[in-house]
């Protein structure tokens, strides 16, 4: 006779049914579709905010960068502008040839230089870095025959003073006057100075002169290690844009040198494929586009505008009593403009990489409305100061899926004012 089995154990034995399972299953995707919809919505915001904060980041460091060369702008060059020199020849040694820059503070869209993407300003900005060097000093060319024309490739001859703070590596600005009116301008590099402690510690045997070869020397900015010569040029001489040779100096003429120091910057920055790019006119041929380097990621608009003095005797007024008068004409109507620069206004649009959706549902993006106003904030600048106005939508066809940062600030071109 069988034993009677415990219903209960029974049970036990038997487990879930296909209904229990299949309730437990839809719970447990019910659980798991909140939880990925919770953490959807949490990483959405986070990527939200993130790409907001590269926004900013970006937009601060570009704001950054071009300030601090505008504050630097014209150093070395305050009294050059004021020279006669339209346009300072800038030779390559390698190529045997040349270009012709402007050397003033700060330009916007400088001749000669592409335009970056569209609705975008380019900002060329200047200086030197000699180490005290406010104004130029007079300086002669020996003629290579007696009674000839003045030599361009002979040692330059300081006909007062002694300036000892030229250095071997130096780039110097020969200007020479000339019966037109206008000046012949071109930058030479110094190979070799008389004195020690700006020749790397070696004496020269120079008197006063200072030399400008062809021939590999001793560069003060390298650790004193050999350095070639980029701009100088062999007999007969560095030729201008015409072919001609550039005169020599002759300091009973008004033979000018100027020292720009070993390393200046002539830095042309540009809003080119959606980047904040730099190219260095002293290093490389700026006409190239892929010349530049990208400095600052996700800038989309670069806009400025010029406070320039009203006449060329406010000059010689105090800062602060400075009549200015704000626009974006170009630096051409005559070769005074460039001095009276006194300050520069620019603003930056800065992009988050993150495209975002309609927060309609639909399929038109709405993260930014207006093209004209990235961040909803008043562009001052355009407005009241007669900039170029910011348009987005030149950005890209989908420029309102994307959040955007405006920076606008307003920088003194100090060294226009401080006059030897």
């Amino acid at each position: 006779m069988r034993a009677r089995q415990n219903p209960i154990a029974i049970a036990l034995r038997a487990g879930f049914t296909l209904v229990e399972v299949m309730i437990a299953l839809l719970i447990g995707m019910i659980g798991i579709v909140v939880m990925m919809q919770v953490f959807s919505v949490s990483e959405g915001f986070k990527r939200t905010a993130t790409s907001g904060t590269d926004a900013q980041v970006n937009g601060a460091v570009a704001m950054y960068m071009i300030e601090r060369e505008i504050r630097t702008s014209g150093y070395n060059l305050n009294d050059l502008m004021s020279k006669g020199c339209p346009v300072v020849r800038l030779w390559w040694n390698a190529s045997a040839s040349g270009v012709d820059l402007r050397l003033v503070p700060a330009e916007i869209n400088p001749a000669g230089i592409p335009a970056g993407d569209p609705n975008t300003d380019v900002i060329q900005v200047a200086f030197g870095t000699a180490d005290s060097s406010v104004s130029g000093v007079p300086a002669s060319q020996p003629p290579a025959v007696p009674g000839g024309p003045m030599d361009p490739t002979a040692d330059f001859k300081l006909i007062s003073g002694t300036h000892d703070t030229f250095k071997a590596g130096d780039l110097v600005v020969a200007v020479q006057p000339l019966p037109s009116g206008v000046s012949s301008c071109a930058i030479h590099e110094l190979t070799k100075v008389f004195q020690a402690s700006g020749n790397c510690g070696t004496p020269s045997g120079l008197s006063g002169l200072l030399e400008h070869k062809t021939i590999p020397y001793k560069s003060a900015y390298q650790g004193c290690g050999i350095a070639l010569p980029v701009h100088n040029s062999p007999p007969p001489g560095i030729r201008d844009s015409s072919g001609a040779v550039v005169p020599g100096l002759d300091s009973q003429k008004g033979g000018m040198l100027y020292n720009l120091g070993g390393i200046p910057s002539i830095h042309v920055w540009a809003v080119r494929g959606g980047n904040l790019t730099m190219c260095d006119r002293g290093q490389k041929d700026c006409s190239v586009l892929t010349n530049y380097d990208v400095m600052v990621n996700d800038i989309v608009s670069l806009r400025a505008v010029y406070a320039m003095a009203t006449t060329p005797a406010d000059l010689t007024k105090p800062p602060d009593l400075v009549t200015v008068a704000w626009g974006r004409a170009p630096l051409t109507t005559d070769n005074l403009l460039p001095t009276r620069v006194v300050a520069v206004a620019f603003e930056v649009v800065a992009r988050s990489n993150l495209k975002e959706k309609s927060t309609t549902g639909g399929t038109t993006c709405d993260a930014t409305i207006d093209k004209t106003r990235p961040d909803k904030s008043q562009d001052w600048m355009y407005q009241g100061m007669g900039g170029a106005g910011i348009d987005l939508s030149a950005a890209s066809a989908d420029w309102n899926c994307y959040r955007y940062k405006l920076y606008q600030t307003r920088v003194p071109v100090r060294n226009t004012l401080w006059r030897p």
